[in-house]
């Protein structure tokens, strides 16, 4: 029996456009001031395309796609084409140490232990957490050495979520997700076809 959440069917992908989507509000006032409002958190987004592939692949793609119901039933998503920390790349050993949550100084910095001594962390690898629930961010600085370091990243913490203690993982990008209704798009001849569509993250699974 399917089991949800899905994870991805297994297939060529052309293109992975893995984002961020902020909701932010600009109004105009006097004195050429302008009002900047967050009014929704921010999401992660994610625009898949397979490469060519023939019909009965195809299929099983748009079969795995209706299995979803328009965003009624989720997807584990898992950054297929992400080759882990920038500085690690030539051995992912060290990416593989589960670190935790030790403190949070606030909803984008946290003190993180049991990390590899040999994980090098930089500006713009993807950082996840999970606590039970998956929050993908980038680290946008970091200090520290040895098995705990300091790490900053964006997008923050959701508000009034729980991370202490939560496991940090930086060989990969997972997260609960959704797609897109009517999102889903064919292309291609009679002999070779190709899929894309969008994901949006969802907090539950």
């Amino acid at each position: 029996m399917t089991t949800f959440p899905r994870l991805l069917p297994v297939v060529g992908w052309a293109d992975i456009d893995f984002r961020l989507e902020r909701s932010v509000s600009h109004s105009r006032s006097g004195n050429r001031l302008t009002n900047i409002i967050e009014v929704a958190d921010p999401l992660w987004m994610v625009t898949l395309k397979t490469g060519l592939i023939r019909r009965d692949p195809f299929t099983e793609v748009e079969a795995w796609w209706h299995s979803l119901r328009g965003g009624l039933r989720s997807v584990l998503f898992y950054h297929p084409a992400w080759p882990g920390p920038r500085s690690n790349r030539g051995n992912l050993a060290p990416a593989q140490t589960v670190g935790a949550v030790a403190s949070i100084t606030n909803s984008n910095t946290v003190s993180a232990t049991g990390l590899n001594a040999g994980l090098v962390i930089s500006r713009g690898d993807y950082v996840t957490f999970y606590n039970g629930y998956f929050h993908v961010a980038q680290v946008t600085d970091t200090s520290g050495a040895g098995t705990t370091r300091t790490i900053e990243f964006e997008p923050a913490f959701p508000p009034g979520s729980a991370f202490t203690g939560a496991g940090v993982y930086f060989d990969r990008i997972n997260l609960y997700m959704r797609p897109v209704a009517g999102s889903f798009e064919k292309s291609g001849d009679t002999l070779f076809y190709q899929a894309s569509f969008d994901l949006i993250e969802t907090r539950l699974p």
